[in-house]
């Protein structure tokens, strides 16, 4: 991928196409400067669009960000509850087909018998930690993306800033696990990702 494409691309998150096509190609033009300069300007053109775009509006995104946390924390609890549900059927199921089926009969034959325990609690506190700090915030950023279309880096610096002073005033508190201040970069990150996923889908797609 050419290197125009790429800064392109980067400088699209924190401003709108036209302005980041308009600053690769001033930039372009200077490419005699060398590869160490290009890429340094990018990263400052970035950093000052980026703080640009926090000011423009800080208090409306970060209401935003304050009630996705609400958000976040109603779809952790109906995404776990549901996975919960998922995998006990899936348990059930396959003890069924071990213990009940001619897969029974086949083990009674060989003289083999299979104890089947109960679900395992580490697979239940990873279903929950993957909904806490993947699942749900990827969903969030999906549907935060929607009103913040183009600013999505902007979207997810205020998301930890105000994500961060959350966790530690409203904290959201699982079965042994519980989204503390440490882990909301984490959460943030598959935020952004889910942020750019609909930014890119074909239902959203300018």
């Amino acid at each position: 991928m050419r290197k125009d494409h790429v800064a392109d691309m980067l400088l699209s998150l924190v401003g709108s196409p036209a302005r980041a096509r308009s600053v690769v190609g001033d930039l372009m033009e200077q490419s005699d400067r060398g590869r160490v300069w290009f890429w340094r300007s990018i990263v400052r053109v970035f950093v000052a669009m980026l703080g640009r775009d926090l000011l423009a509006s800080p208090f409306a995104m970060a209401a935003s960000c304050a009630a996705a946390w609400f958000f976040y924390m109603a779809a952790s609890l109906v995404l776990a509850f549901t996975a919960y549900v998922l995998v006990t059927l899936v348990w059930g199921v396959a003890y069924v087909f071990a213990h009940h089926t001619g897969v029974e009969l086949l083990t009674d034959a060989l003289m083999m018998r299979f104890d089947w325990p109960p679900i395992p609690g580490w697979a239940l506190y990873g279903i929950q930690a993957a909904v806490l700090f993947a699942i749900a915030p990827f969903s969030i950023g999906r549907g935060s993306a929607r009103f913040w279309r183009g600013h999505e880096v902007t979207l997810a610096v205020m998301t930890l800033i105000v994500w961060t002073v959350m966790a530690l005033f409203v904290p959201l508190v699982g079965i042994g696990i519980s989204a503390r201040p440490s882990m909301v970069p984490v959460m943030v990150m598959f935020v952004l990702a889910g942020a750019l996923f609909e930014r890119r889908s074909p239902a959203t797609a300018s």
